[in-house]
């Protein structure tokens, strides 16, 4: 299912601070020196401390053994669940609903191959066939978009131009090689007013997940 993420214009450029990543690495701040922490310490370091995906999340990450109920708060029937973090690692866990595991998502096993096993160029179809693995087929059409998307976004160098059925030859500029994380595909759908150059209120923005 693919993440709606809420767009908000802020005046001070602060990131968006929110989504599964995001909540992941306040739970690793809050746990450095093994404390345990609450659902509303984790929506405390994020946008919408209200949202509700924070909950979905920590669920997960309990049903799946990277957290553990160790105890509630002192409120009365009010009270709330006090956890502690069992597995740490770096990357936030991609989890089902029901705590199992998620592959890799098509576009980081593709971001993966163009920036370790295809440094020196590569057409859309060697993208597709070397970025798959047993549990994800890439098709050739979502690396045709993925690589549309990048080279619309300055990410890519054309080494060859396509013609007719002989692909386009591309490769990653250095420059754009940003990191591991990657860059992700939006769906947006927003007011924008012309009359004020900008757009007013929340923009919901659905990331692609081919």
């Amino acid at each position: 299912m693919a993440a709606v993420l809420k767009l908000r214009e802020q005046a001070n450029g602060r990131p968006i601070l929110r989504g599964h990543e995001h909540f992941w690495s306040v739970i690793l701040d809050l746990t450095r020196a093994g404390e345990t922490f609450t659902l509303k310490d984790v929506a405390s370091g994020c946008n919408d401390r209200t949202d509700s995906s924070v909950t979905d999340y920590v669920r997960r990450l309990t049903v799946a053994g990277y957290l553990d109920t160790v105890g509630q708060t002192d409120e009365g029937r009010y009270s709330k669940p006090i956890y502690k973090l069992i597995k740490r690692q770096a990357e936030a866990p991609r989890l089902r609903r029901d705590g199992t595991e998620l592959p890799p998502p098509a576009q980081q096993l593709m971001w993966n191959t163009m920036r370790n096993l295809l440094k020196g160029g590569f057409c859309a179809r060697e993208l597709a066939q070397f970025a798959s693995i047993d549990e994800v087929t890439v098709p050739l059409v979502t690396a045709k978009s993925y690589l549309k998307h990048l080279d619309s976004a300055g990410y890519l160098h054309c080494l060859e131009p396509g013609r007719g059925r002989h692909l386009a030859r591309w490769r990653l500029k250095p420059s754009m090689n940003t990191g591991p994380k990657a860059p992700k595909i939006l769906r947006t759908q927003a007011v924008y007013d012309p009359n004020l150059n900008e757009i007013p209120g929340t923009a919901d923005a659905e990331e692609v997940q081919p």
